[in-house]
């Protein structure tokens, strides 16, 4: 545990004073939230069919898309759904940029002092992951709070138990992506590949998930993918203690996700094992 927190505190340490990147790291999902949420405004949209025709029946045609679009998101505003969905994707997307600092390390020789110093192989991996768990979770509140200041709607009477349980999903999925991220990184010595490694997953893990859109409105074979991808599970739960959004079975689900947060962690580490030999 010593050398976990003394490697944590390093991992810590380079983050803040590295500040183009910490700024970065805010600024990127804001702009995501920002422009993505408020521009595809999907109430607006839908409204727009009640143009040009009696007041009263536009009257009714706003009331009833009102009542389809909070049935389908869990909110009349498309803004809330991204914003609180965005937390997983942003979980996802720390998780890979965590990984991207082993090949770093590797390069300038840092992980090589750090194999022949006597300290336990599982400090080198848990320090990692740990680290990015520190930064998911600093940024996910501020994201959070910028969220609510831009108008994020969330649920009558949210109190610090529902918060507590919403960082507890997000820091299952951040345990889970960011610990075989960094196994995959461990194994790499170029990071033109891991980018590529990156680039492969990121996409397809995003919009296979219910992040930016419900899962019953998929196709159906979507809907299977995105049934056993852990962020749709983490976006939903994240939604139904902020938002109220209804979760047909959150237990069910959060226990999902704390299973493949445990086999993802034992994956990743065995190939960080695999790696730091071969190192």
């Amino acid at each position: 545990m010593g050398a976990t927190l003394v490697l944590f505190k390093r991992e810590v340490l380079k983050w803040v004073n590295r500040r183009a990147v910490l700024a970065m790291s805010i600024v990127t999902p804001i702009f995501w939230i920002a422009l993505f949420g408020k521009s595809f405004n999907i109430l607006n949209i839908l409204n727009s069919m009640g143009a040009n025709v009696d007041p009263r029946m536009a009257a009714a045609i706003r009331e009833a898309v009102a009542r389809a679009v909070e049935r389908l998101f869990g909110t009349t505003d498309y803004f809330t759904y991204v914003a609180t969905g965005m937390l997983a994707v942003f979980a996802l997307f720390q998780s890979m940029s965590g990984a991207i600092g082993v090949v770093f390390d590797r390069r300038i020789g840092y992980l090589t002092r750090l194999l022949v110093a006597p300290i336990p192989r599982l400090s080198i991996f848990m320090s990692k992951v740990l680290g990015t768990i520190f930064r998911i979770t600093v940024l996910s509140g501020i994201l959070l709070a910028v969220a609510y200041g831009m108008g994020a709607e969330f649920k009558p009477g949210l109190g610090i138990l529902d918060l507590a349980t919403t960082w507890a999903v997000i820091a299952l999925l951040s345990l889970g992506l960011s610990s075989i991220f960094t196994g995959i990184a461990f194994n790499v010595d170029n990071h033109e590949v891991l980018f590529s490694i990156v680039n492969l997953a990121n996409l397809p893990l995003m919009f296979t998930s219910s992040a930016l859109f419900p899962r019953e409105q998929m196709p159906s074979w979507l809907q299977s993918l995105a049934a056993v991808n852990p962020i749709t599970h983490a976006a939903d739960l994240a939604r139904y203690f902020l938002i109220g959004k209804q979760v047909e079975d959150p237990v069910a689900s959060l226990a999902y996700l704390a299973g493949a947060a445990a086999l993802l962690t034992i994956a990743g580490y065995a190939l960080a094992r695999r790696g730091l030999r071969e190192a």
